[in-house]
């Protein structure tokens, strides 16, 4: 009895578990009825819209157009092409030896006698002598190396210039310093330029001041900050240079200036006395012009002296007897 009655009640149970479920998928239909319709765009994820484009598969086929009939086919065998570069670099420096082999040793590039210009007093030989480029490869030679050497060599260059050019020409120019006096000291003959520096006497130059030196005059200030090395250094002070050009009018044509490190700079007058004018850089136009007055003097006086000393202009003095 109790049995029938549990069995009814499950059924009621699952009568009413399906009443339940039939209800909640009328009223579910129900709203996604009413549920407002939303557009759908076209995009390329719908299948409905166009087709997709597929990728075309390219396919490789054999060539087999010469293949002899009744024999399997195979795929061409075809040679690779590899670019070894330690071969290229072994040929490359090959070529670049025998080329380098060529430039230094070939005759196209050799200087036979280099283009000098601007030489007044010093001869193309010599300074041909001194360059020694007679069979020398241009590559080999430097501009400013030859220069320095020119006027180390030859203090009478002011200033030089070389330049090369293909295939083997070799141009030198220079500027040489211009002589102002002679300067003859222990049997030797030097030039003396207007800035003091002397150099090589190598012909006879006309209207220059000699002077005989009896011992060397003192070395003169240098400034060495601002000096060049390749410019000599001045043997006498070029402010003496100047001074003993303003003599020319008044020492007779000729006549050798002398130089004595007690006395200074002097001269022996053609009508037999020795001048003697000390410093000349110091008061030289009154020392000169004291110096006519007093030949004026001795002329009207009949006086003949053996010395007149200027050293001192304000002191100056005479003697007629030794």
């Amino acid at each position: 009895m109790n049995e029938e009655k549990n069995l009814s009640r499950a059924a009621i149970v699952r009568q009413r578990r399906a009443e339940r479920q039939a209800q909640e998928a009328k009223e579910a239909l129900k709203r996604s009825v009413l549920k407002p319709v939303v557009p759908i765009r076209p995009s390329e994820k719908t299948s409905f819209i166009g087709t997709k484009k597929r990728k075309v598969k390219i396919r490789s086929y054999e060539a087999t157009a010469f293949a002899p009939a009744g024999e399997a086919l195979h795929p061409l065998d075809l040679p690779k092409i590899r670019f070894e570069w330690r071969a290229a670099t072994a040929a490359f420096a090959i070529f670049l030896s025998v080329a380098i082999y060529l430039l230094f040793t070939s005759p196209t590039f050799m200087v036979t006698t280099p283009q000098i210009s601007g030489n007044q007093y010093l001869s193309a030989e010599t300074l041909n002598e001194t360059l020694a480029l007679s069979g020398k490869t241009i590559f080999t030679l430097v501009p400013a190396e030859l220069e320095r050497e020119l006027l180390i060599a030859h203090p009478g260059l002011a200033d030089v210039e070389v330049s090369l050019s293909l295939p083997n020409v070799a141009s030198v120019t220079v500027r040489e310093r211009q002589p102002a006096l002679i300067w003859q000291q222990d049997g030797r003959v030097a030039w003396i330029d207007t800035e003091g520096v002397a150099f090589r006497a190598t012909s006879q130059v006309d209207g220059l001041i000699a002077v005989t030196a009896l011992g060397s005059p003192p070395a003169p200030l240098v400034d060495t900050s601002t000096r060049s090395e390749l410019t000599p250094p001045p043997y006498i002070a070029p402010e003496i240079v100047i001074a003993l050009q303003s003599l020319i009018a008044n020492v007779p044509p000729g006549t050798p200036i002398i130089y004595d490190p007690e006395t200074g700079l002097g001269w022996t007058d053609p009508r037999g006395w020795t001048v003697q004018l000390g410093d000349i850089t110091e008061e030289i136009g009154l020392k000169l012009r004291l110096y006519e007055t007093i030949v004026s003097w001795f002329e009207e006086n009949n006086i003949h002296p053996i010395l007149v000393n200027l050293e001192y202009p304000h002191a100056p003095y005479y003697r007629t007897e030794p």
